[in-house]
């Protein structure tokens, strides 16, 4: 038993040891064994729908930094990764065999849900071998707050469409863990976990206090640095979030369609 718990503690210390960098020095990193993390991560049926373009033009990156509005962008330090869904690959692959082959497999919600996950799953692949060799990243999903601009700026022909940035380098900050929501509240056993009332509320209250301790501890350096838009608990980041400006994102299924991909609703 007591080995087992030793386990636990060795692998739970292991993933509490992820940090978001918004920072980092300016020392180059090996971003091809990045990528090549990136892609040998898991894939769905083994059809790799997606691409990773790796942001060395510095106008290019200047526009993302505009359409993003992420602080962590307005440096120049850190190796700019965006995460591409990509069927237009699959369909040229499979329309030099057969032109008049029926792309339709290649363009619907599984197909699209497909290159999400294998984008997203080969980003935490990139990110989580980094973060083992000495590196912090910081995911960018605030490039869709303009996906067509993205897709102008990145010449992304059609079937194809931005999903996440990442930026990884060596941290040049040392920030605390963010406290994560209370475990009652994110995992159950067979069904949707079921909290009583009294469980509810003195979890719910338990938790906005840890993140109004973690941000006013938080030094003057890094606080200008926080995602929560100013909020002072998750309550508060709730509340921010139901009326934050959606940007360009509401035009997400339009851009989808024009891109090529049969999304019904």
């Amino acid at each position: 038993v007591r080995e087992k718990d030793k386990q636990n503690e060795r692998r739970n210390g292991s993933m509490s040891q992820h940090r978001t960098i918004r920072r980092y020095k300016n020392e180059e990193i090996d971003w091809q064994t990045l990528e090549h993390a990136a892609l040998a991560a898991s894939t769905s049926e083994y059809l790799q729908s997606y691409t990773i373009i790796r942001v060395t033009s510095s106008d290019i990156r200047h526009q993302i930094a505009r359409i993003s509005g992420s602080q962590v962008l307005q440096q120049e330090n850190g190796e700019l990764f965006i995460f591409v869904v990509d069927s237009a690959r699959n369909i040229r692959w499979a329309q030099q065999e057969d032109p008049n082959i029926d792309i339709s497999r290649f363009t619907d919600w599984n197909a699209f849900l497909a290159g999400v996950f294998d984008a997203t799953i080969g980003a935490q692949s990139m990110l989580s071998y980094g973060e083992e060799h000495g590196l912090g990243g910081c995911y960018l999903g605030s490039i869709l707050n303009d996906p067509q601009e993205m897709i102008n700026l990145l010449n992304l022909p059609p079937y194809t469409f931005p999903i996440l940035g990442l930026i990884m380098g060596i941290p040049d900050d040392d920030p605390d863990a963010k406290p994560r929501l209370p475990y009652e509240f994110t995992c159950g056993e067979n069904s949707y976990p079921a909290l009583s009332a009294d469980l509810w509320d003195a979890k719910h209250e338990s938790y906005n206090d840890q993140l109004i301790h973690y941000y006013s501890s938080r030094s003057e350096t890094f606080k200008h640095t926080s995602i929560s838009n100013g909020a002072r608990d998750f309550t508060d980041l709730l509340m921010k979030h139901s009326s934050a400006p959606t940007k360009h994102r509401l035009e997400i299924g339009t851009i989808l369609q024009k891109q090529g991909f049969s999304l019904p609703q």
